[in-house]
């Protein structure tokens, strides 16, 4: 198999089509530039509403580079990745176990595809909170260079200037899609990536009589489908992160 064969981006009247889905999603995704006039305040730095126009255009670009990224992987997803059923037992003509079972050559090729844009949409989503951060730090002028610790550093000083959006944000990482999302990205990028089957050759266990156990099993796999919904719900947690900041951004 050539996996370039199967490479192809959608034609331009299928895109809308194909991230109808959560289209009205990522039109909530964006924040609408300050209008305000810039002054000499501005550009002696006395005051940061160019460095925020400058921070909003970013964060809508890579918003709108987020919603390419979703709409690449979806098409692939849509052109068939029939993965629900990734293993059976007993296997094909007397194998004791068969994956993907079925696929089709096309499917193999859906399916790389498909891992190849989600994995970037990850990344993708993680740097759109980040951007989050440095519109807090300019917004509100809190002076915080971007160093390791960053976020840590931004609600560190936000706490005094804006308690509701400290609470918020401070609470953040115990969201459930939040913790989901970094989940998936943490082990697409640091792991054993789960859209690929692994080993099934569990961790060593000590007995309590000095022996080591192991187990065996078919392994483990994340499914295109468990993905897409995971991608679904973290596309939704930056609707609202976006929607908890957007009066602060958006203000004259």
């Amino acid at each position: 198999m050539d996996i370039y064969d199967y490479a192809k981006y959608p034609a331009k009247e299928d895109w809308q089509e194909i991230c109808k889905e959560k289209a009205s999603a990522f039109e909530k995704l964006g924040f609408e530039p300050p209008t305000t006039q810039d002054t000499l305040l501005d550009l002696f730095g006395y005051d940061n509403g160019v460095e925020l126009k400058y921070w909003v255009r970013e964060y809508n670009n890579r918003a709108f580079d987020l919603t390419q990224n979703y709409t690449l992987l979806k098409s692939y997803f849509d052109a068939g990745i029939p993965d629900d059923e990734w293993y059976i037992s007993p296997g094909k003509n007397g194998a004791s176990i068969s994956y993907f079972p079925h696929f089709e050559e096309r499917h193999f090729a859906n399916l790389y595809w498909f891992g190849f844009y989600m994995e970037s949409f990850f990344t993708r989503a993680e740097g759109l909170i980040d951007t989050v951060y440095h519109l807090v730090n300019v917004k509100f002028n809190l002076g915080v260079e971007p160093k390791l610790g960053f976020r840590k550093k931004v609600l560190n000083e936000l706490e005094t200037v804006d308690k509701d959006l400290f609470d918020y944000l401070n609470d953040l990482p115990q969201n459930i899609k939040f913790k989901k999302m970094n989940e998936y990205r943490n082990n697409l990028v640091h792991n054993f990536r789960p859209s690929q089957i692994d080993s099934g050759i569990g961790n060593p266990e000590k007995q309590a009589d000095g022996s080591v156990i192991r187990t065996l099993s078919v392994g483990n796999y994340t499914t295109s489908t468990e993905f897409l919904n995971i991608i679904h719900e973290t596309i939704d947690l930056l609707v609202e992160v976006t929607d908890e900041i957007r009066n602060k951004v958006e203000q004259n």
